[in-house]
């Protein structure tokens, strides 16, 4: 289903939300890993925005505008940008190393909505 989604977009909006992906993931990561701060307290509200971004597509179903598609595909790849952080910190000082299969799902799974919510705002950007 991935590659079908994408294959819906401009080749060169593609390339951009892939480079601009891996900066991203590879900077937050770095970030994380150097960083003295406890990050899985913000797991909370990181799930709650999740919750509210799903409700809030459910809503954009019915009512559609190109100004509020801009504005949840920044929110979705802020979101996400959060995951990365919290799912590095826990892969790190959280997580067994008996549990590196979930903390791998965790990363992709980070990687695969940043880079879809990154491609809807390239694409929201360039509509407009």
């Amino acid at each position: 289903t991935f590659l079908l989604v994408v294959s819906f977009y401009d080749v060169s909006i593609v390339l951009q939300a892939f480079i601009l992906t891996t900066a991203v993931f590879l900077g937050l990561t770095a970030y994380t890993l150097q960083s003295k701060r406890d990050f899985s307290k913000f797991g909370a509200g990181l799930f709650t925005c999740l919750w509210i971004l799903i409700f809030s597509g459910f809503l954009r179903l019915f009512f559609y505008s190109e100004t509020m598609e801009l504005v949840f595909a920044a929110a979705g790849a802020l979101l996400f940008c959060g995951f990365v952080v919290y799912d590095t910190h826990l892969l790190m000082h959280k997580l067994s190393p008996e549990e590196y299969v979930l903390a791998a799902i965790n990363l992709y799974l980070d990687i695969i909505n940043l880079f879809l919510h990154l491609l809807r705002l390239l694409e929201a950007f360039n509509k407009k």
